[in-house]
């Protein structure tokens, strides 16, 4: 995390964070697949449940969006879910 742009006087600052979320979703616990699973279609990463996150203080967050996703996804083969994004 890199902090930027600290205005002590009105006590704000901006930020360019890493988010890395892990979880397990016993759905897609495959115990056949002999490695994790990188998901890179972005169709793909759309379409599992991730938790909804929130800065319940923030005056204005936004995604870095660029010509390729900054988003990772692994599944790994008992059902842990690594979701990393920038």
């Amino acid at each position: 995390m890199t902090r930027d742009k600290s205005l002590t006087s009105e006590q704000d600052y901006q930020v360019d964070l890493y988010l890395r979320q892990t979880w397990y979703d016993a759905r897609l616990k495959h115990e056949d697949l002999v490695q994790p699973l990188d998901l890179n279609d972005p169709k793909l990463v759309k379409a599992i449940w991730k938790p909804e996150v929130y800065f319940p203080n923030a005056k204005h967050a936004e995604f870095q969006f660029v010509t390729v996703p900054n988003v990772l996804v692994r599944i790994n083969p008992h059902g842990e879910i690594l979701y990393m994004l920038r």
